[in-house]
């Protein structure tokens, strides 16, 4: 037979009450200012690692080995989805133009575009799943709806401009 507790069972209220932590600002200005300074360089160094790809040094968002192969798969790959955002902006100044022809090829653009970036961005989803699947039998540290959800997110950025770059070559086997 069970031993009984010897308490009775805590409200709710009561064990959420337990849970808060008060919020502990810093007292005064010059702590304030140092508080945001070094937070500012914290985030300077995060930054600063990002762009030179010292893994060592990542912040969270992008640290770890499941991080890495999603990066690889992605880049790896020869996406159309980052031409969303010029087309768009085409698309946009086509629709300025005030003829019906001009107005009615912005539209198609538009529709056509938006096609093309959801397609590719779920094709390199499935790669990033697969590739995860496949690698890491076991399971990953982080839910794959999330890493899928990383990687959708960088095969929209231009290629130039992600952070931490590329290491691997388009059409490069990962």
């Amino acid at each position: 037979m069970a031993e009984k507790k010897g308490r009775p069972t805590p409200k709710r209220s009561e064990v959420l009450a337990s849970k808060k932590k008060p919020l502990v600002a810093p007292k005064g200005r010059e702590a304030q200012r140092a508080q945001r300074r070094s937070d500012a360089s914290v985030r300077a160094a995060a930054r600063a690692a990002l762009k030179a790809g010292d893994e060592r040094n990542y912040p969270p968002v992008a640290a770890g080995p499941e991080r890495a192969l999603v990066r690889d798969v992605v880049d790896s790959r020869r996406s159309f989805a980052w031409l969303a955002i010029p087309g768009y902006f085409v698309g946009l100044v086509l629709s300025f133009v005030p003829t019906p022809a001009t107005r009615g090829a912005a539209s198609v653009l538009f529709l056509l575009l938006v096609g093309v970036f959801v397609g590719d961005t779920f094709l390199a989803r499935r790669d990033v799943r697969r590739a995860l699947e496949s690698r890491f039998p076991d399971g990953t540290k982080e839910p794959l709806k999330r890493l899928g959800r990383y990687g959708m997110v960088r095969n929209t950025q231009f290629r130039r401009s992600r952070l931490p770059p590329p290491r691997v070559s388009r059409g490069d086997a990962v």
